[in-house]
């Protein structure tokens, strides 16, 4: 009995061995750590929201644990050197044309994974899912590949006061330029200031006009000649005269001259007495803290002009992404990737939506109150301008611009002179 009792003593040791060794078999699955550098700050909604979705994937996907680093806009600039300097870097956020131009030599191409399906794109290839507009433009941007998951779509429109446009009797936005100078003169009528701005976004009217007027790679050949001999054509003399126009209708901020970013802005959303303001998608949420609770806001496209090139379904634009470091090994990218798709696609894009007040991607989720006015400017685009317009596409001729727009604007100067002041700067 004794024996029997031994065998089987042993017997059971061993078992228990086998099993505990199986055990640690399966338990020594290899973690994945996927270092995320964000170019949104700390304390934003969409850094909320992209840690939130890193903790939620993370829960169902309990191999991964994904590493946050919110650097800020200065992501951009110190990302390359990160990499160069064998930082631990998996995957990235910034513009999408940052993510081209400043991170090239890094990206990974993403198309592949683009073609299969995943657990909230109801059984389509993300790229069949997603906004055909944000993918569209990283696929041209890529010239033909895909770098980055588009995220968080942004677009460059005049933002406008509800109350104002009511109280004025204008019951419809403007869609070409004699419409927008006679919906001027109705608000200003009523006492009203028709237009602010700052010089962070004062060159946008005068982008706008000549990519309606030109097309955007005239703007970009204007803005890039050395020769500055394309500043004599006709077409920018009468882009200035409308400028000047305006200025002399008395449209802008009487205080033009002098206003700095963000003192526009705060003036748009707290005083009910400025009515337009050319300016990006990302301006409420920018303002989200600030702005009367009870402020309507509104959204149009920037109107046509007589004889122009372009209609006004060209819309300036452009989108976040995720990009993914080439060095990434090819369970890492599948990691991302999914990643990507889950921060893009239902609860999450929707929180965006709410918290950050972002245009969506995922076209189930709705769009957020401030930027109803979006949707269907957003699906009737036809073609799209870069981010603020081809003017700015020279940054070093941009401050000049800049400072020569500011002065036509505030009446300091004639279009002539606007002109004059660019060429011999």
């Amino acid at each position: 009995m004794r024996n029997r009792f031994k065998k089987f003593l042993i017997l059971a040791v061993v078992f228990s061995f086998i099993l505990t060794g199986c055990s640690s078999d399966n338990n020594e699955e290899k973690n994945i750590t996927l270092h995320y550098w964000s170019s949104y700050n700390d304390t934003e909604p969409q850094a909320e929201v992209l840690r939130d979705a890193a903790e939620a994937f993370s829960k169902e996907n309990d191999d991964i644990d994904i590493k946050m680093s919110f650097n800020g806009r200065e992501n951009s600039d110190i990302l390359p050197t990160a990499i160069q300097g064998n930082r631990d870097v998996t995957m990235y956020d910034a513009n999408g044309v940052n993510i081209i131009d400043k991170f090239s030599q890094y990206n990974a191409k993403l198309d592949k994974y683009a073609e299969k399906s995943y657990p909230n794109t109801n059984g389509k290839p993300f790229k069949e899912y997603t906004s055909k507009t944000t993918y569209d433009l990283a696929k041209d941007l890529g010239e033909g590949n895909l770098y980055y998951v588009p995220m968080n779509p942004q677009a460059f429109v005049f933002m406008y006061n509800k109350t104002i446009f009511k109280d004025a009797g204008v019951d419809k936005v403007p869609k070409t330029w004699d419409e927008f100078i006679e919906v001027g003169e109705k608000i200003k009528d009523k006492g009203y200031t028709v237009l602010t701005t700052d010089p962070e976004y004062s060159t946008g009217i005068l982008g706008y006009y000549l990519s309606r007027l030109k097309g955007e790679e005239w703007v970009k050949k204007l803005t890039n000649d050395k020769t500055m001999k394309m500043w004599d054509d006709p077409a920018v003399l009468e882009a200035a005269k409308a400028i000047e126009d305006l200025a002399k209708r008395g449209f802008y901020d009487e205080n033009i001259s002098s206003m700095q970013f963000p003192e526009a802005q705060q003036n748009f959303v707290l005083n009910n007495k400025v009515a337009m303001y050319l300016n990006g998608t990302w301006m409420p949420n920018e303002v989200q803290r600030t702005a009367n609770k009870d402020f309507e806001w509104g959204q149009f496209r920037f109107p046509e002009v007589k004889g122009g090139k372009d209609n006004i379904d060209h819309l300036a634009f452009s989108s976040y992404g995720i990009g993914i470091n080439k060095d990434t090994t090819e369970e890492e990218r599948k990691a991302v990737f999914e990643f990507a798709v889950f921060v893009n696609t239902k609860s999450f894009d929707k929180q965006m939506a709410d918290k950050a007040k972002a245009l969506p991607v995922d076209p189930k989720t709705e769009y957020p109150k401030d930027l109803k006015d979006m949707e269907p400017i957003f699906k009737g685009m036809e073609d799209g301008y870069i981010s603020q317009t081809a003017i700015k596409d020279n940054a070093d001729l941009g401050p000049i611009i800049q400072s020569a727009v500011i002065k036509l604007i505030s009446g300091k100067s004639t279009a002539e002179e606007f002109i004059e002041e660019i060429k011999n700067a």
